[in-house]
C-alpha cells in the first residue's frame, strides 16, 4: 500500500503517464494513478453570458469562470429571492461539463487521492474556465483534496488560480516533475 496516493490528470494518457513516471522516480513510495480527461468541445471558446435579471445598465464580470453580476438589478423584492433567483455564483471551481457517470468516477478517484495533479501545456484564463484543470478542481473540491497544476507556461496570477480552487501552480523547468513531487510528497515517503 502506498504512503501517498497521487491522481495525475492530463488531456492525453501518455502525458499523464510521463508525469507519473517522473513523480515515482522522485517519490518512490507514492502511488500514482493516471487518467486522461477529455472535455467535450474544449477547443471551442465559450462566450460569457450576462446574468439574468439585470437590466441594460448591468452586465457581468468574469472572475475565474464565475459570472458575477454588476449594476442595478431590474427588480428587487421578495419574489426575487430563493432557488429560482440564486444570485451570483461564488468564486471557486467552475462546474464540470463531463457526462454525469464520467464526472462521478473522476470525483471518486479524487476522493481516494491525497493530491490531484492536472497537466496543461499553458495555464491561461481559458484553462481556468474549461478543460482538465476545471475538471480536476470540480472533482477534488467536495473532498477537500488539494489540486496542483503542472504547466509549461502560466499566464494567470495567484489570485486567479486560487479563486479557481487550485492549491498550487508549478511551471515545469525542463520537464522536472521531481521538484514538484518532492514539494507535494512528504519527506517520509521518499
Amino acid at each position: 500500500m502506498p504512503d501517498v496516493h497521487v491522481l495525475l490528470l492530463a488531456e492525453t494518457l501518455p502525458d499523464a503517464e510521463r508525469l507519473a513516471s517522473g513523480w515515482r522516480a522522485a517519490a518512490p513510495h507514492a502511488g500514482t494513478e493516471t487518467r486522461a480527461v477529455r472535455v467535450p468541445g474544449a477547443d471551442a471558446v465559450p462566450s460569457p453570458a450576462a446574468a439574468p435579471g439585470h437590466g441594460p445598465a448591468g452586465g457581468s464580470v468574469l472572475l475565474a469562470g464565475s459570472a458575477i453580476p454588476v449594476g442595478r438589478p431590474a427588480a428587487v423584492g421578495p419574489q426575487d429571492a430563493g432557488p429560482a433567483h440564486p444570485g451570483p455564483s461564488a468564486p471557486g471551481p467552475a462546474p464540470s461539463v463531463l457526462a454525469p457517470a464520467e464526472g462521478a468516477a473522476l470525483a471518486r478517484a479524487a476522493g481516494d487521492a491525497d493530491v490531484v495533479v492536472a497537466y496543461v501545456t499553458r495555464l491561461d484564463g481559458e484553462a481556468l474556465r474549461r478543460g482538465v484543470v476545471v475538471e480536476a478542481a470540480a472533482a477534488a473540491a467536495p473532498h477537500a483534496v488539494p489540486v496542483v497544476v503542472l504547466t509549461e507556461r502560466s499566464e494567470v496570477t495567484r489570485r486567479e488560480w486560487s479563486t479557481a480552487g487550485l492549491s498550487g501552480v508549478h511551471e515545469l523547468a525542463g520537464g522536472d516533475v521531481g521538484r514538484v513531487a518532492r514539494t507535494w510528497t512528504p519527506a517520509w515517503t521518499r
